[in-house]
């Protein structure tokens, strides 16, 4: 912070306060109460938009900071955070049943019971009264019950979950669905996020490992990631796909800025077009 500086708006590589000129000091106005700006400002490198004072002394920075510490731990945990953290445990819990699956699954064989395309929940129910020798039986259930909490669970956090984002993005949810609006948020990290991208952006979320190895190594760039759960989208062709998913995509931008800035769209139209452009694909 030494050196002498303009009096002039702050750009990057200035100093955090506004300017110095000769023992005067000229603050941003207002910057006890509006330092959250200024620093988000100066997180991204950006011209703070705010006129200058005179002062007679510099700021605490470290009194600021503290405050703006706590500013990022509230905004971290705002509505659509929520709905992220929590749809995290989502793939943990996935795991932890298909382990204790894997592990369990050959007791049923030896009664007949096999395992198919199903949710393991439904197959973790299956695993009581089996006939099998001694008090395996009695072991079967107490796993059964145990996976069956995980399931309970599971199904509790999902339930919380569409109803959450049904109050924080319900443009997105009345077009594609809570769960692919919940995935969206997931993958594109906050509400701000998505309603900044381009409709390119959101049709890809949720393919970034095809991605990727489309900028890497060439293969052909991913047509789809999470919109390809829309209904209908799996039973077009594949040479459709990716201009059905970019109608999407576009459709899904309107709305997700809509949710953004808290104007809710009737969707009915919308929709409409979709099914209808599915339909003529098919």
């Amino acid at each position: 912070m030494s050196g002498e500086g303009n009096s002039g708006a702050r750009k990057s590589g200035d100093k955090w306060y506004g300017s110095r000129k000769g023992n005067q000091y000229f603050v941003y106005e207002g910057i006890g109460e509006k330092f959250p700006e200024i620093f988000d400002s100066l997180r991204d490198g950006l011209e703070v938009k705010l006129s200058l004072e005179e002062s007679r002394s510099i700021p605490d920075l470290r009194d600021l900071l503290i405050r703006y510490g706590k500013y990022r731990i509230k905004q971290e945990f705002a509505e659509d955070q929520y709905i992220r953290k929590l749809y995290a445990l989502i793939p943990e819990l996935n795991k932890s049943l298909n382990l204790i699956l894997e592990k369990v699954a050959g007791f049923g064989l030896i009664t007949g019971l096999t395992y198919g395309n199903e949710d393991p929940c439904n197959f973790f129910k299956r695993l009581r009264g089996l006939d099998l020798p001694g008090s395996l039986p009695g072991v079967m259930e107490e796993i059964a019950d145990s996976a069956g909490s995980i399931c309970a669970l599971k199904a509790s956090i999902l339930s919380f979950l569409s109803e959450k984002a049904r109050e924080v993005m319900p443009n997105t949810c009345e077009l594609v669905g809570e769960e692919i609006a919940i995935e969206l948020l997931y993958h594109a990290g906050s509400l701000r996020n998505l309603a900044l991208m381009p409709a390119s952006a959101i049709q890809v979320i949720g393919a970034e490992k095809a991605l990727f190895k489309h900028i890497l190594y060439g293969s052909p760039p991913p047509k789809h990631g999470s919109l390809f759960k829309v209904k209908g989208m799996s039973s077009l062709r594949t040479s459709d796909r990716g201009r059905v998913a970019r109608f999407i995509a576009g459709k899904t931008a309107i709305a997700l800025r809509a949710d953004f800035a808290g104007h809710r769209i009737d969707q009915e139209k919308s929709r409409e077009k979709i099914q209808e452009l599915l339909k003529r694909k098919k």
